[in-house]
């Protein structure tokens, strides 16, 4: 066999790995729970270490805002992908043939880089307006799967109409305000006016356009936009456990995990498992929301 010829054995044992997970698990039916007036698209950055930030290593992912009349969802892009490839026969055929030409492909040139490879990058999906005037919430933290109802109230703005910028061609406005621990400050344009924006993020006279906490530790920025008429779907994703609680139970789970670690972490939380101090921990850097600290 000729070195053009060869296929990487970690390559075919993905696709052997893939295949064993859409037949393992079968996707729930999506609900539909609205149809999308326009899509965003916002360029999402954190920190990982709030506290070290000179030398900090920035992380993030794509996610998507999808704003219908009544509900809008808040998603990462890879992410959902991922997840629907796992899980919905049709798409996973889609991808499998992707797949096969990539490696038919690579194995003639040796470069494998156009492969569609996916993977879970955040698993935070906001659903606001569903159920009505309030949010649903799913994340987890490592493998641990969480959803929980948040309120859907806006937050107090301030608007500084004497800062204007330009945005994707679109002329925006400055407007500040404090929200579960965090000062913010956003740009948003009044041309398209939907009260919505990136995270949990809503409330002004136009779309938010970019969004950050002063302190720089957390940014939103509108990459793309689109007017397009699609259904917005609620989603229980098949091969996760949901476990329901509430937000600052949540948060206060996420702490402890970011500052004790996987390994720990996975102690702690397993059958039987104890660990002394875990629960007066808190996390090494600031999480998004700041009020579980109360």
């Amino acid at each position: 066999m000729t070195p053009n010829r060869f296929i990487s054995p970690i390559l075919l044992l993905l696709c052997g790995w893939l295949a064993a997970a859409a037949q393992a698990y079968a996707q729930k039916s999506p609900v539909v729970i609205d149809t999308t007036l326009l899509t965003c698209e916002y360029k999402t950055l954190y920190y990982l270490d709030t506290t070290q930030l000179e030398n900090g290593t920035l992380m993030g992912g794509r996610f998507v805002l999808q704003i219908g009349r009544k509900a809008s969802k808040y998603y990462e892009l890879m992410t959902d992908r991922y997840e629907r490839i796992r899980t919905d026969p049709k798409v996973f055929a889609n991808y499998m043939s992707q797949m096969e030409a990539e490696i038919e492909r690579g194995a003639l040139s040796g470069d494998y880089s156009g492969m569609p490879l996916l993977s879970r990058v955040d698993a935070l999906v906001i659903y606001t307006g569903y159920p009505a005037n309030r949010r649903t919430v799913q994340d987890a933290v490592f493998l641990d799967y969480y959803v929980y109802e948040d309120d859907a109230e806006p937050q107090q703005w301030t608007l500084l109409t004497d800062s204007v910028t330009q945005i994707l061609g679109y002329t925006c406005r400055k407007a500040v305000c404090s929200y579960r621990g965090r000062d913010y400050e956003a740009w948003y344009a009044p041309e398209i006016p939907v009260s919505a924006g990136p995270w949990k993020l809503a409330g002004l006279p136009g779309l938010i356009m970019s969004a950050r906490d002063v302190s720089g530790h957390y940014t939103f920025d509108l990459s793309r936009l689109d007017f397009v008429r699609e259904p917005i779907e609620y989603i229980t994703y098949a091969e996760r456990q949901y476990v329901r609680t509430d937000r600052i139970t949540f948060l206060r789970t996420q702490a402890k995990s970011a500052q004790i670690g996987l390994a720990r972490y996975i102690q702690a939380n397993a059958p039987g498992g104890t660990m002394a101090g875990a629960s007066g921990e808190t996390a090494r850097y600031d999480l998004l929301e700041r009020d579980y600290k109360k």
